[in-house]
């Protein structure tokens, strides 16, 4: 039985989970925001397209779990359903991309608000990042 790719799904090395790169990527970073979300990232040259991402909710501004897991959770399937934005636009582009996706809010969002906000942030990140590497 063949295991098949779905469109949708985000693969266990897509995901930003080594210390050393997450440090890395707040060290030298740079930024894109809709508030209340922001994306830090760097890039740096590859022979083809490649990203890691992760997802964080800090304790000072969510205290508790249940805020942070669930705003982890929503910026995590919003950016799932949403990848092709970034994918589609730099197919083409040489560049291993790092980046961390942050809630920032207080309060409780909806799911739609978020999956907008996601989506402004990863068309603001495509733009960038190709006018950079290209």
């Amino acid at each position: 039985m063949t295991q098949t790719s779905h469109p949708y799904s985000l693969k266990r090395d897509e995901h930003l989970k080594s210390r050393k790169a997450i440090g890395a990527v707040f060290q030298r970073s740079c930024e894109v925001r809709a508030n209340p979300i922001r994306l830090i990232y760097t890039a740096e040259k590859a022979d083809a397209f490649s990203f890691q991402v992760g997802f964080a909710a800090p304790k000072k501004i969510h205290h508790f779990a249940v805020d942070r897991n669930r705003n982890k959770r929503l910026m995590h399937e919003a950016f799932r359903l949403n990848r092709s934005i970034l994918t589609d636009a730099l197919a083409d582009c040489p560049v291993r991309l790092l980046f961390m996706i942050v809630a920032q809010n207080s309060s409780p969002m909806t799911f739609g608000e978020v999956e907008g906000r996601v989506k402004q942030i990863l068309t603001r990140l495509a733009e960038k990042v190709k006018k950079d590497f290209q």
